[in-house]
C-alpha cells in the first residue's frame, strides 16, 4: 500500500528516528505540529500507531493534555480485544514521566493520571493477571497520593489467585503482570497492610511452604521478591526503579522510604521490626 497516509507515516517515523539521534527538543517539537492526512479504513491500525507515537512525543515535553488526547484516539480506534494493550502503553508513558519529573505539583498530576487511566482500564474485559496489573498501578497511585483509607477499602474487594507454576517461567506470558505487580507491594507496604501483603506474596511465590513457615515476614518477603526478580526481568526492573527513586519519592512514600533505607543499610533487625509492626 502506498497511500497518502502510508507515505506520511513512513516520513513521520523517519523524522522521529532522526530527532532521537539528534537529541534536540526542537526536532521533536516540529513533529507535534504536523497534521496527518485522511486515512482509510484499512489503515486503522497504522493510525493507532501514529496516535501512540504522537502521545509519546507529548510525553517528552510533559504535556499531559496532549498525551491524553492522542491516547484516547488510539483507544477509540483500537479493537476492543486489544484495548488493554493500548492502556498499558498509556500507563507506560505516564510511568516514564513520573520517573523524570521533579516538581511535586507535576508529579502529583502524573500520579492522578496513572490513577485515572487504571480506573478506566479496569472496566475492560481481560485476563485476570492483566487486571491485577492495572489494579497494582491504581493501588500505587492511591498510596502515593495519600488516599490511604480509600485504598484500604479498595483492597478489601480484590480477589487474588496464585500464578500457576507453568506460567511463571513462560517469558511470553504475564509480561504486564510482572511489570507492575511490585507496585502493589509498594502500596501495601506504604499503608502497612500485612493481610494484603501476604495475599500478594501468595500470588507471586514459587514456594507456598515458605509462607506457611515460622520465618519472619521480612525474610519471607525478601526471599520471594528476590526469587521472582531472578526469574522475571520485568519484575526486577520495576523493583530496581523504586529503589533508585527511593530518595526522590520519600516525601509521598514515607513508610516505603523507611523500608528502602533499612534495605540500603542492611538493617535486618530494623526490617524485622518494620514488618512486625504491620497492621
Amino acid at each position: 500500500m502506498n497511500s497518502e497516509f502510508n507515505k506520511f507515516y513512513a516520513q513521520f517515523i523517519k523524522q522521529l528516528d532522526q530527532a532521537k539521534k539528534a537529541k534536540k527538543p526542537q526536532e521533536f517539537q516540529k513533529l507535534l505540529d504536523v497534521v496527518e492526512p485522511q486515512w482509510q479504513a484499512e489503515e486503522q491500525e497504522l493510525f493507532v500507531e501514529f496516535c501512540i507515537q504522537k502521545a509519546g512525543i507529548y510525553a517528552l515535553f510533559g504535556e499531559n493534555l496532549g498525551i491524553d488526547d492522542w491516547m484516547q484516539k488510539a483507544v477509540q480506534f483500537t479493537a476492543v480485544a486489544q484495548r488493554a494493550d493500548v492502556y498499558f502503553q498509556w500507563i507506560n508513558l505516564y510511568w516514564s514521566l513520573a520517573k523524570a519529573v521533579s516538581d511535586q505539583a507535576k508529579l502529583q498530576a502524573v500520579l492522578a493520571s496513572l490513577f485515572n487511566i487504571s480506573v478506566q482500564a479496569e472496566q475492560l474485559e481481560m485476563g485476570k493477571y492483566d487486571v491485577y496489573a492495572f489494579q497494582s498501578v491504581r493501588a500505587f497511585a492511591m498510596a502515593a497520593l495519600g488516599k490511604h483509607a480509600d485504598l484500604n477499602n479498595y483492597l478489601k474487594n480484590l480477589k487474588w489467585k496464585a500464578v500457576p507454576a507453568k506460567l511463571i517461567n513462560d517469558k511470553n506470558k504475564l509480561g504486564y503482570f510482572y511489570a507492575h505487580i511490585y507496585k502493589m507491594l509498594v502500596a501495601v507496604l506504604e499503608i502497612r497492610n500485612q493481610k494484603v501483603l501476604k495475599q500478594i506474596l501468595y500470588v507471586i511465590t514459587i514456594d507456598d511452604a515458605l509462607l506457611l513457615s515460622d520465618i519472619p515476614v521480612f525474610r519471607q518477603f525478601n526471599t520471594i521478591v528476590m526469587d521472582v526478580a531472578d526469574m522475571r526481568p520485568e519484575f526486577a526492573h520495576d523493583f530496581n526503579t523504586f529503589y533508585q527513586l527511593r530518595k526522590k519519592w520519600a516525601g509521598f512514600l514515607p513508610n516505603f522510604s523507611l523500608f528502602t533505607m533499612m534495605i540500603e543499610e542492611e538493617n535486618v533487625k530494623g526490617l524485622d521490626l518494620f514488618f512486625k509492626g504491620l497492621d
